[in-house]
């Protein structure tokens, strides 16, 4: 039996072409059923050119585990919306963080 079929990870990329913004989701199948924990505080200082994104819990080996945050390049004409955790009916879904065209 697969690891996505017997309810390990099941990884969901969604690529787009050109200026456009990718998106990727992580589909957790059959956990996490519990929240994740509140979100850690970091301390980092500005830096020219890059956006902070932030630390988050990621969810692996049925544990949560927290991930660091980090600098990415600022793209011009474009704003960062961060990844969350989104409850779906039994469980909870990572929708990592994509950049969109400015409105």
């Amino acid at each position: 039996m697969t690891s996505w079929k017997s309810g390990l990870l099941g990884l969901m990329l969604l690529g787009f072409t050109g200026p456009a913004a990718h998106a990727a989701v992580v589909v957790v199948h059959d956990g996490p059923h519990e929240a994740p924990p509140p979100v850690r505080e970091e301390h980092y200082g500005p830096r020219r050119g890059y956006i902070w994104v932030g630390g988050h819990h990621a969810y692996r080996q049925h544990h949560y585990r927290w991930s660091r945050g980090h600098y990415e390049h600022e793209r011009q004409g474009y704003d960062y919306a961060p990844g969350r955790w989104d409850r779906h009916e039994d469980h909870y879904d990572w929708h990592d963080g994509e950049w969109h065209p400015h409105r």
